[in-house]
């Protein structure tokens, strides 16, 4: 890597210097296909880079993107009628006056007249070599990135006073549909979409496919977004794609207040808008505030301290109990706590969501793996020696660990009976690694299934899956004098057909008495939930539900 950052006056500084040398130095946003007037305390966006070329269209070859995004410097040589052109392209981080950072590219071009060699050998540069297929997204229709960034800074400088809003769209969980169905079908639910939100935007509205499932729509603001919106979000819930999947999408909306920021900034913020409903059932469309921008700098912190963390014993267990019918602790999930050094806890869902998102995950739950698994060694010849507990096992942890082979590890290494280690693993964790979660199962691991009901396809996870415990997500218990009838219908058959396959059916965020009553009646198995007890210590699980006056500690 050999990028260069720079301040406002070091690149212009820079900038004057290389302009002694060459016939052209300049810096381009390579994104937008943009120069970039840089002075001692501000910048603006200028002419298209290709002008250079008297071209109106991108290059093809382009030196500075590949620079931008390889972060390495870039050379070619190139020919246009009789005149030979040797480029270098340098990439460049630039820290603007509020401390934010512009990835650009250093342009250094030289040219001269070319010989008889040259023209010969070295094929004419042309100017016509891009096509539709080149601007556009081959599978729908749509902009493609580059095509979009440029676009969208072309429409900012021609109206800079017209109101402006940047959206992101996503489609829920649309890996599973390719898991479940095949890339075609996947193929087709993207078509479908893109042809839904052109039918519906006003013409001359922009929109790409920026990757995957991953829509933006760049449009003047008319007061007409969240209707058209909506419309867009009814007429994919209404295309059903299989027995189990319905389309479900979200929108984050960044109303531009700058003409001046990065289209690249625009789409984060509005991805950050959609971001923080994804999970959200309910809500639809989000408005990106400098809230989320705050959520967004508290996220990073979190996910920088986490090495120090881990390394000074931040994390621990706590441990929640599962009652059985005479009241009897056999079995405890164990749960992670962050606590920092001065006391404070900051919660799992704060911190957990961010490390799976950069793939730190794998590290804490390994690291908790066996911080459980000294803990059953630990309770060896006591009371607590016949008490299972399970750990819970991150879809990504299957991206970066051999599950398998690490918790065999754990087991043999400590000595310790396997089957009073459970794992505990959600329906799209079964969906998107099926294979490693078979080798579980073969291993002679206890699988739990664990928030059952919550996802797209939990009777297809029954069917395919050996799962040895079934637990019920909390979303089932969630009733009023409304829908109690028929929610007790449902647990009450989900509590056969667990029975039924042999299974152990465990209810957890049992809450209330009458939950528990109806429940074990029901013949399930164990209850876990704030009614008996809220996730605590291990020295505290200890004395509260076991009769143990000390804590057995671990080594």
């Amino acid at each position: 890597m050999d990028r260069l950052t720079l301040t406002l006056p070091e690149a212009h500084a820079l900038l004057h210097e290389e302009s002694q040398r060459h016939n052209v130095a300049r810096f381009v946003d390579a994104d937008e296909c943009r120069e970039l007037i840089i002075s001692e305390d501000t910048y603006a966006y200028g002419e298209a880079c290709h002008a250079l070329w008297d071209s109106d269209l991108r290059c093809s070859n382009c030196s500075s993107y590949k620079a931008c995004h390889a972060r390495h410097s870039q050379k070619k040589v190139e020919r246009l009628i009789q005149t030979m052109y040797e480029v270098e392209s340098k990439p460049v981080a630039i820290i603007t006056e509020d401390g934010s950072a512009i990835e650009v590219s250093l342009e250094l071009i030289d040219w001269h007249q070319a010989d008889d060699f040259e023209l010969a050998t070295v094929p004419e540069k042309n100017n016509q070599n891009l096509h539709f297929l080149s601007s556009h997204d081959v599978l729908t229709g749509l902009l493609d990135r580059n095509t979009f960034y440029y676009t969208v800074r072309q429409s900012l400088m021609e109206n800079p006073e017209q109101k402006y809003l940047m959206i992101s769209l996503n489609i829920r969980h649309f890996h599973l549909i390719n898991d479940l169905y095949g890339l075609e079908k996947g193929n087709e639910v993207l078509l479908n979409l893109a042809e839904d939100t052109l039918d519906i935007i006003p013409e001359g509205v922009h929109v790409t496919r920026l990757f995957g499932d991953q829509f933006a729509i760049f449009a003047p603001d008319d007061g007409k977004v969240t209707e058209r919106l909506n419309r867009i979000i009814d007429q994919a819930k209404t295309k059903v794609y299989g027995e189990t999947i319905i389309l479900q999408v979200h929108a984050g909306i960044y109303v531009i207040d700058s003409p001046n920021r990065p289209v690249s900034v625009m789409v984060d913020r509005a991805n950050m808008a959609r971001k923080s409903i994804e999970n959200d059932m309910t809500t639809r469309i989000a408005y990106y505030s400098h809230d989320l921008l705050d959520q967004a700098v508290k996220r990073q912190r979190l996910i920088s301290r986490f090495p120090d963390a881990l390394h000074n014993g931040e994390f621990v267990i706590y441990l929640q109990p599962q009652i059985d019918k005479t009241g009897n602790v056999n079995s405890a999930e164990a749960l992670v706590r962050w606590i920092q050094d001065d006391g404070s806890v900051i919660p799992p869902g704060e911190f957990v969501p961010c490390f799976e998102e950069s793939g730190q995950i794998a590290k804490l739950d390994r690291y908790i793996w066996e911080t459980v698994v000294k803990q059953l060694k630990a309770w060896e010849g006591t009371p607590l020696e016949n008490v299972a507990l399970s750990v819970n096992v991150s879809p990504k942890d299957f991206q970066y660990l051999n599950v398998t082979e690490l918790l065999d590890g754990l087991i043999e290494q400590y000595g310790i009976d396997r089957s009073k280690l459970h794992v505990e693993i959600t329906e799209t964790a079964l969906i998107e690694a099926a294979d490693d979660v078979d080798r579980i199962v073969k291993a002679g691991f206890r699988l739990e299934i664990d928030d059952f009901g919550k996802g797209y396809s939990s009777l297809n996870t029954l069917k395919n899956v050996s799962a040895t415990t079934l637990k019920m997500d909390m979303f089932f218990l969630r009733l009023n004098e409304e829908n109690r009838k028929r929610g007790d219908i449902i647990i009450d058959h989900i509590i056969t057909m667990g029975k039924q396959l042999g299974m152990q059916v465990i209810a957890e965020g049992v809450e209330t008495k009458h939950q528990q009553d109806h429940l074990f009646s029901h013949g399930c198995d164990l209850l876990q939930g704030f009614l008996f007890s809220e996730p605590v210590p291990v020295d505290e699980f200890e004395r509260n539900y076991l009769g143990i006056p000390d804590a057995i500690r671990i080594s």
